[in-house]
């Protein structure tokens, strides 16, 4: 038997070398190409340890967003690979193998591990990251709410909200800290009909109305209740259209004038406002009053017009509607103990030398004339005594504002000339679908 073990090896033994080598290499080759080994690359956040060796309540540290992740190179077979996830490889940036504490930035070493694969195939993208150290501070911001683009149902608006908390302290780096400016919860009113309490995202912005990142607020910030613990209490304002100006006045016109009309523009406003103070101003007939210390006229001897911002109007709990004016321009008009102002109804206005081309519309319903003379003259003067026409001779498709000439009774006088403003437009010809059949009997 031991004689026969010896004869193997003696026997052709370079022939048999020749053959444990062949089959060597065609197992690489084989290996190689069913499952090469690669190199594969992985972002991997980096965990910091042994932060105590430098948070001693006083001093922290901070690590910009740029170095927060490394890249680590894995050298390993196909299929170790494709079963290699980020979350099986860790990168660790130990606070206690720092070198020196006197450089500014520090620069701390990384290291890498794998569970399947040797740390020797494992390359960092980055062998150290630079961290800063800095003084611990703190800061109280109040919480503000912002709906961003949502809005509520159609008739309803954001009345009120009360965030919950009110306030935050925000503890951390002592430069990010001097760079917050305010906090913001974040809500989504979308499609609301009712009060409710909403959850809200806290929002942290710097003093460049820049948001800050998730990332330094989640790794760099402590915030007092969590950022995910903030709700806010929404109350929703309905709105009231069609709300009337009751306009007041203070003083007296000029001796020999008198306020001969009160008018405001817009006619009307539209208000949101809680379901107490819409009732308020439903019981006094959904008219708000423009108060008269707002405008003097005392010694006029025209026409008196004031800007009043419909805020300073508005009772408690209520406000402009979103999208509508929230100015109003309250007109009182003064005229001459010997003029009236009458309303030229458009229609009234004869048309001269119009295109057949062209239709006319008006961008108003009626001219208001000022007329002078004795108060008998003007006493028994109507809109039905004014001839008015115009002449639109030349005049092509557009916009125009043209002169209205206007003829008086006798002892009337037109204390203004008046204008008119028009639109003129093309006649649309039709086209014809189809020729027309002759009519008729057909030859025979």
């Amino acid at each position: 038997m031991k004689r026969k073990f010896l004869d193997f090896f003696r026997v052709n033994l370079g022939l048999k070398i020749l053959s444990v080598i062949i089959a060597v290499v065609i197992w690489y080759v084989v290996v190689n190409i069913s499952d090469p080994v690669e190199t594969k690359g992985f972002s991997v956040k980096v965990t910091v340890e042994n932060e105590g060796y430098i948070a001693n309540g006083k001093k922290i540290y901070r690590i910009d967003d740029d170095y927060k992740t490394v890249t680590v190179f894995a050298k390993a077979n196909r299929s170790v690979l494709n079963e290699v996830t980020e979350d099986d490889i860790s990168v660790v940036a130990d606070l206690t193998q720092i070198v020196d504490m006197n450089t500014d930035p520090v620069r701390v070493p990384l290291s890498a591990s794998c569970r399947r694969i040797p740390v020797t195939n494992l390359t960092l993208s980055r062998t150290t990251i630079p961290i800063t150290i800095e003084n611990i501070a703190t800061l109280e911001l109040p919480v503000t709410v912002s709906t961003g683009e949502t809005t509520p149902s159609q008739e309803y608006e954001v009345g009120r909200t009360v965030p919950n908390p009110d306030s935050i302290v925000v503890k951390g780096p002592e430069s990010i800290i001097n760079s917050v400016d305010s906090a913001v919860a974040v809500i989504d009113v979308t499609g609301m009909t009712q009060d409710s309490v909403r959850q809200a995202k806290l929002v942290l912005y710097d003093k460049n109305s820049k948001a800050i990142s998730e990332s330094t607020i989640e790794d760099d910030l402590t915030i007092t209740g969590g950022t995910k613990d903030v709700t806010v209490y929404v109350e929703l304002w309905k709105r009231r259209s069609d709300v009337s100006l009751n306009v007041e006045y203070d003083g007296r016109p000029a001796e020999g004038y008198h306020v001969d009309s009160i008018s405001t523009t817009p006619q009307t406003v539209t208000v949101v406002g809680s379901p107490t103070a819409l009732k308020k101003l439903k019981k006094n007939g959904n008219t708000l009053t423009i108060p008269a210390s707002l405008i003097n006229i005392d010694g006029a001897a025209s026409s008196v017009s004031t800007e009043i911002p419909l805020a300073d109007i508005l009772p408690d709990e209520m406000r402009p509607a979103k999208n509508t004016a929230d100015i109003v321009v309250a007109t009182i008009s003064i005229l001459s103990d010997k003029s009236v102002e009458l309303k030229l109804d458009v229609d009234n206005i004869k048309v001269k030398n119009l295109n057949p081309t062209l239709a006319l519309s008006y961008e108003q319903t009626e001219v208001p004339v000022l007329i002078r003379g004795d108060g008998e003259v003007t006493g028994n003067l109507n809109a039905q005594d004014i001839v008015a026409a115009i002449n639109l001779e030349g005049l092509e498709a557009g916009e125009h504002t043209i002169p209205v000439r206007i003829k008086l009774p006798e002892g009337a006088v037109l204390e203004k000339e008046v204008e008119i403003t028009i639109t003129l437009k093309e006649i649309a010809t039709p086209v014809p679908t189809e020729a027309e059949e002759p009519t008729g009997n057909p030859e025979k």
